[in-house]
């Protein structure tokens, strides 16, 4: 694994304000390879910045600047730091990516307790309780009018999470989850489209119908649904089926995590692969087939779950001429109100963070009306200001963007944005699937047990 860095000392006069250029020093991976001559850019990317004198003896203190981007993001993000330096030649700025965000918050926080802070950094918005905990944020409240904020300007769910209590970052940008469908296989099969209030069993026929053996083998060839096993891909099953995991003050498991709705949710879900075999089980991802990403572009499974952030990918494809897809919302249990999972993050301050000032000035304009404009061209998210995910719905000639902004009336943050220690609540939840299916046992039992595992791990963090 490659950290990805940059530094400017300067404004750049060849900068261009509202576009973007390619990277001299980028390199790295997250989930993927990055190009093989990253390498050795990563190798020298050190030495340019001691070169550079960011943070050196020879020049002001950099602001330094933390994110998770990958070497794609980073050239949309080193184009917005241009953009900022045109404008503010006097703040120099340091700028490193620290891919995996597990590893990227630990990272944080211990530099954090080190004394030796980033100036801004990416804050998910479920580790939003688990920062604000250890006292670790800036509260940008006092500073909103100064660095010329406008928080209603903000999609209010997106906001909520960051300004419980104080404001601890500025809205970057969100995905609620929805469902891509392959239209080259639904108009082969002759399958409708899936439309809005459509339900888990218009969804299941629609997954039995693009289920198919096309070389007549006698094995399945074409899968109708491709099936996560991760646990916050189930979230949005759980809720779109009237279920919960939590109480409604986040303290408690028991009577939620095993409530019938949610028992019956986490049945469906798995049945999909195990039942009804509209979904490739584990053992073939053993034998070979690749990711689900690959097998939704190459025509293999029909249907798959995911965020914005899937939309670059599958539009390369689209382009290239080798895949049509759509986007629709999540379907419901019958007689369920409409739900699916919100994603979100946004840029946040340290409270021991150096150049106070000039941080926060940095930090709001990271989450501007300029960068998130530039930021949108690369479709990884939806803007977290209203004015630009507008923009970006109307120019959207397919009504893809339409769909994932009308999904967010019904969309909820995941429990990480109330709970501190939801991470290692959610490492108890991957049994949740993994226990019935791959060992075979009850999902009834299986949620007891998990949900009194949740109830100690819940009362332990409230007593410190």
């Amino acid at each position: 694994m490659y950290n990805l860095s940059f530094c400017v000392t300067g404004g750049n006069d060849d900068a261009a304000v509202d576009g973007v250029r390619p990277l001299a020093a980028a390199a790295g991976r997250r989930r993927r390879a990055a190009p093989a001559a990253g390498l050795a850019l990563a190798f020298s990317v050190a030495a340019a910045l001691a070169l550079a004198g960011c943070g050196s003896a020879a020049a002001p203190e950099c602001v330094r600047v933390v994110s998770w981007a990958d070497y794609r993001e980073l050239e949309i993000d080193r184009a917005i730091v241009d953009s900022f330096q045109v404008r503010h030649p006097e703040i120099p700025v340091c700028y490193e990516s620290l891919e995996g965000s597990g590893i990227y918050r630990e990272k944080v926080l211990t530099s954090i307790a080190a004394g030796t802070p980033p100036g801004v950094f990416l804050l998910d918005g479920i580790d939003i309780p688990a920062f604000v905990a250890a006292d670790a944020l800036l509260d940008l409240s006092p500073y909103v009018d100064r660095a010329g904020v406008a928080l209603d300007a903000f999609e209010p769910q997106v906001l909520a999470p960051f300004h419980e209590g104080g404001l601890w970052a500025f809205p970057k940008g969100y995905t609620p989850m929805v469902i891509y469908y392959n239209k080259d296989l639904f108009d082969a099969a002759g399958v409708p489209y899936p439309e809005p209030g459509w339900t888990w069993s218009d969804f299941l026929e629609t997954a039995k119908s693009l289920t198919r053996d096309l070389d007549g083998d006698g094995a399945v060839d074409q899968w109708g649904f491709g099936w996560p096993r991760e646990f916050f891909y189930l979230q949005s099953w759980i809720w779109a089926g009237g279920g919960e995991l939590l109480s409604p003050d986040g303290t408690r498991a028991s009577g939620f995590l095993d409530s019938p709705e949610t028992v019956a949710a986490v049945r469906f879900y798995l049945e999909l692969a195990t039942r009804h075999g509209v979904a490739p089980r584990i053992e073939m991802f053993r034998r070979g087939l690749g990711g689900l990403s690959r097998l939704f572009y190459s025509g293999r499974v029909a249907m798959l779950q995911s965020g914005h952030w899937s939309a670059p990918r599958f539009q390369r494809h689209e382009d290239a001429g080798r895949l049509r897809w759509g986007v629709a919302p999540f379907p419901v249990r019958e007689g369920a109100a409409p739900a699916t999972a919100l994603y979100a993050s946004g840029w946040a301050v340290p409270k021991t963070a150096r150049h106070r000032r000039w941080a926060v000035q940095l930090a709001a304009f990271l989450a501007s009306e300029t960068a998130q404009r530039m930021r949108s061209r690369m479709g990884l998210e939806l803007p977290a200001l209203r004015a630009v995910a507008g923009e970006l719905a109307a120019a959207d000639t397919t009504g893809r963007e339409r769909v994932f902004l009308d999904a967010v009336a019904a969309a909820r943050h995941p429990w990480g944005t109330r709970v501190e220690k939801w991470r290692e609540v959610e490492d108890v939840l991957f049994d949740l699937l993994d226990r019935p299916l791959l060992r075979g046992e009850p999902v009834q039992a299986v949620a007891a047990e998990l949900a009194a595992r949740i109830d100690t791990l819940l009362a332990a963090g409230a007593e410190r």
